[in-house]
C-alpha cells in the first residue's frame, strides 16, 4: 500500500485529469459539431451537457456512498472518464457525442467530489494551503493543456484524446495501490449537499465567483480584448496570461495561507479581483501594464478559489466534508453554466467593458458577504 505521505500525491492525480478531460473535449466536440454543420444551439447544448451531467452525479451521490465505498467509487469514476474520452475518438454519431459528454460530466462529478474530499481530508491543518494550492495549479495546467493538444493535432486527429486517455493511467495505478483514508465517508441526501451554503456563505460565493470567471474569461476575454482594439492572436494570448497566473502562483499564495489568517487573505484576494476588473479599461491600452494585471488577476481570482477549498477542509471533517464538496460542485456547474450566459449579456448591454462590470459586481457580491461574515466571527470571537 502507498504510503500515508504519498496520498495527497494520488488524491491530485485522480482529480486533476477531469481538468484535462472537460479542457480537451468541451472544444474538441464543439469544433467537430461546427464543423459538421450543426446549429449554434445543438453546439451550446453540447457544451452545457458537462455540467448537467455533474448535477446528476452530485444528485446521486448519497446513495452511491451508502451502498459502496468511496475507493471503488473513484475507480470506477476514473475507468468512467476513459471509457468516454476514449470512445469520443471512434464515434461520429451526434446522439451519440451528446450521450458522451454528458457521461464526462457525470465521471466528472463523482472524480471532484470525492477526490476534493480526499484531498482536504489528508492534509495536515498546517500544509493544507500548500496542497490545495498544489492541486488547484495541477488542475488548472491540465485544463488549458486540452486547448494545447487541440492546437498541437487539430480536432480531426485522434492524438489528442489518446494522450487524454492515457493520463489517466498514472491516477489509476497510485489510487489502486493507495489505502485512500476517506474510504468510509458517506454523502448526505441531495439537499444536505447545499446546507453548507447557508453555513458558510462566503465559501459558497467563493467557489460561485470563481467558477463565473473561469467560464467567462475563458468564453469571452478574447471577444473583450478585440472590443478593446486587440488583434484576435493578443486577445487570445490574454486568455492564456490569465491562466498562467493562475496556475503559477497558487503553490506560493498556498503558502502563505499557511502563514496568516486565511480569512483576511481571502478578503485581500477578492480586493484585488475588484480592483483590477474595474481598473482593466485603463490598463488594456498599456501594454506594458496589461500584461502583469492579467497575470495577477488569474493569481487573485485562482486564489479565491483555492482558498475556499482550505476553508471547507478547515470547517468540515469526516461525512460533512463530502457534503460541503458536494454543495461546491454543485455551485462550479452553476457558475459554469451562468458565467457566459450573463458575461456576454454584460458585454452587449454595456460594451466594451460589461464582462469586466459583471465580474466586479460578482466580486462585489462576495465581498459583502465575506466582510458581514468576518465581521460576525470577530463579534462571536470576543
Amino acid at each position: 500500500m502507498l504510503s500515508r505521505r504519498w496520498e495527497p500525491v494520488a488524491a491530485i492525480c485522480t482529480v486533476a485529469v477531469v481538468g484535462l478531460v472537460t479542457g480537451l473535449t468541451v472544444p474538441l466536440v464543439s469544433l467537430r459539431l461546427s464543423s459538421g454543420g450543426a446549429s449554434g444551439a445543438l453546439i451550446g447544448t453540447a457544451a452545457a451537457l458537462p455540467a448537467v451531467g455533474i448535477l446528476a452525479a452530485v444528485l446521486c451521490l448519497g446513495p452511491l456512498t451508502w451502498r459502496w465505498r468511496v475507493k471503488p467509487l473513484l475507480i470506477v469514476g476514473m475507468l468512467g472518464s476513459a471509457a468516454s474520452t476514449g470512445l469520443l475518438a471512434v464515434t461520429g454519431s451526434v446522439p451519440a457525442l451528446l450521450a458522451l459528454r454528458f457521461a464526462v460530466g457525470v465521471f466528472a462529478g463523482l472524480l471532484l467530489v470525492l477526490g476534493e474530499t480526499w484531498i482536504n481530508a489528508i492534509t495536515a491543518e498546517a500544509t493544507r494551503g500548500r496542497w490545495i494550492a498544489l492541486y488547484t495549479s495541477v488542475f488548472t495546467l491540465c485544463q488549458v493543456s486540452g486547448p494545447g493538444l487541440l492546437a498541437v493535432f487539430g480536432s480531426a486527429a485522434q492524438w489528442s484524446l489518446l494522450v487524454a486517455l492515457l493520463t489517466h493511467v498514472p491516477g489509476i495505478a497510485l489510487l489502486a495501490v493507495s489505502s485512500c483514508q476517506i474510504d468510509g465517508f458517506k454523502a448526505g441526501r441531495p439537499a444536505a449537499s447545499l446546507t453548507f451554503a447557508r453555513s458558510a456563505p462566503t465559501i459558497a460565493l467563493a467557489v460561485l465567483m470563481f467558477s463565473f470567471f473561469d467560464s467567462a474569461v475563458l468564453a469571452l476575454l478574447p471577444l473583450y480584448g478585440m472590443a478593446h482594439g486587440h488583434t484576435e492572436a493578443i486577445a487570445v494570448l490574454m486568455v492564456g496570461a490569465v491562466f498562467a497566473g493562475d496556475a503559477l502562483l497558487q503553490v506560493p499564495l498556498g503558502w502563505w495561507a499557511d502563514h496568516v489568517d486565511r480569512r483576511r487573505l481571502h478578503l485581500g484576494c477578492a480586493v484585488v479581483v475588484l480592483l483590477l476588473a474595474l481598473g482593466m479599461p485603463l490598463l488594456l491600452d498599456v501594454s506594458a501594464l496589461m500584461w502583469p494585471a492579467l497575470v495577477v488577476l488569474g493569481a487573485a481570482a485562482g486564489g479565491v478559489y483555492t482558498l475556499g477549498l482550505v476553508r471547507i477542509g478547515q470547517d468540515f471533517t469526516d461525512d460533512g466534508l463530502v457534503d460541503a464538496n458536494a454543495g461546491a460542485t454543485v455551485l462550479w456547474a452553476v457558475g459554469s453554466l451562468v458565467g457566459p450566459l450573463i458575461g456576454s449579456a454584460a458585454l452587449d448591454l454595456l460594451p466594451p467593458d460589461g464582462l469586466m462590470l459583471a465580474l466586479a459586481a460578482v466580486t462585489a457580491l462576495f465581498l459583502t458577504v465575506a466582510v458581514a461574515d468576518f465581521r460576525a466571527r470577530a463579534q462571536l470571537s470576543r
